[in-house]
Parts: C-alpha cells; structure tokens; sequence
C-alpha cells in the first residue's frame, strides 16, 4: 500500500516539475516581448518596467507575440 503511495508521490511530483519548467519557459519568452515591445514605443534607452507574470497564451499566438503586445500596451500608459 505504501509503494503504491510513494510511485503516484513520486509521479505527481514529476509532473508538476514538468509544468512549472513549461510554464519558466514561456515566462523567459513574454518577458522577452515585453521588454521589446516596451522600448518599440519609448525608445531603446528608456528604463524598462518589471516583466509581469505571463497570461495564458491563446491559440494562434506565442508568448513572445503576447510579450510585444503588454509591453506596447505599459509603455502607452
């Protein structure tokens, strides 16, 4: 009963790893966009704010495109 216990610990625990090492990733690409679409509007020696955290992205779209989009959308006001 008990090794039954540990394997689905030791599962579970693999796949929450799996998705929280997913979901770094796509917060390195939104950050990324962010950054760019930032300085598309105030220039490239403005001062960029803090990255948030990355919305979900929707389908036909990546987190960089998502990234490009907030960081236009901070830098406007």
């Amino acid at each position: 009963m008990f090794t039954l216990m540990k394997k689905i610990i030791y599962v579970v625990a693999a796949l929450s790893f799996l998705i929280s090492a997913l979901t770094l990733a796509g917060q390195d690409e939104f950050c990324s966009g962010f950054e760019e679409g930032y300085k598309a509007v105030k220039g490239d020696i403005s001062l960029v704010r803090l990255c948030p955290l990355a919305p979900l992205t929707p389908l036909g779209s990546t987190d960089y495109r998502e990234g490009l989009k907030a960081g236009m959308a901070a830098a406007r006001g």
